[in-house]
């Protein structure tokens, strides 16, 4: 399987690509027929992109976490002192905010500096807007896990590349019972939003994938990861 994507999955490394494109915009859009007025707002787009995953979202997930930690203290735990709530996050200085939609403005502009008469190869390669192929042929899925909190107990995130496959199947087990079937993805990430069982405040889960193709599962399974959830 071959892919061909320029715009990275993980957040760190889209920061680091969204900096590199913020720098060299100035410089090659004019020459692809973007306007001086779009690339200031698209420069105002993408620093507020990079504030948002650089700063504002790292930072209400750890509020959130210490949230959930201070509602369990409280509630469950016994002492003689009193303890303050912790504060949420104040963000002293923080980029203008823009309209949503940033990544969509943004793949729209990149296909008409592909579309421009004046694009070439060097120009791409500058932008970072061409990525080298992956001829890798992949035998298994490649995962990664991360706990976010929902609307009242904690989810967990999967995000993968499909590779050029249609889609992925999932099972996942809890505190080493047995391995159940859990879903088929096509679209990244996948959330598993099944709360916590019934009279558990702390549950381990585990994932293992294979690829799903030609409606049905294809191939060896992945490695197994694990998280460990709890309120």
């Amino acid at each position: 399987m071959t892919t061909n994507t320029y715009f990275p999955s993980i957040s760190a490394d889209q920061i680091i690509w969204l900096s590199h494109y913020n720098a060299k915009l100035p410089i090659n859009g004019p020459t692809c027929e973007i306007t001086p007025t779009e690339i200031a707002a698209t420069l105002t787009d993408i620093q507020y992109y990079i504030w948002i995953l650089q700063h504002w979202h790292p930072a209400t997930q750890l509020d959130a976490k210490e949230a959930t930690a201070y509602k369990y203290l409280m509630v469950n735990d016994l002492g003689d002192n009193i303890i303050d709530y912790p504060k949420p996050t104040i963000f002293l200085a923080s980029p203008t905010a823009v309209k949503p939609g940033i990544q969509k403005r943004l793949f729209s502009q990149i296909n008409r500096i592909k579309a421009s008469l004046n694009y070439n190869e060097v120009i791409g390669q500058d932008l970072g807007i061409i990525a080298p192929l992956d001829t890798t042929n992949h035998l298994v899925p490649e995962f990664s896990l991360s706990v976010e909190l929902g609307l009242d107990h904690p989810i967990v995130r999967i995000d993968f590349n499909k590779y050029g496959h249609e889609g992925i199947w999932i099972e996942s087990r809890r505190n080493d019972e047995e391995w159940l079937f859990l879903a088929i993805d096509t679209i990244k990430p996948y959330l598993d939003e099944r709360p916590l069982a019934v009279g558990k405040t702390h549950e381990t889960r585990e994932y293992r994938i294979r690829w799903w193709d030609k409606s049905l599962p294809q191939g060896d399974w992945s490695a197994v990861q694990k998280v460990v959830l709890g309120l």
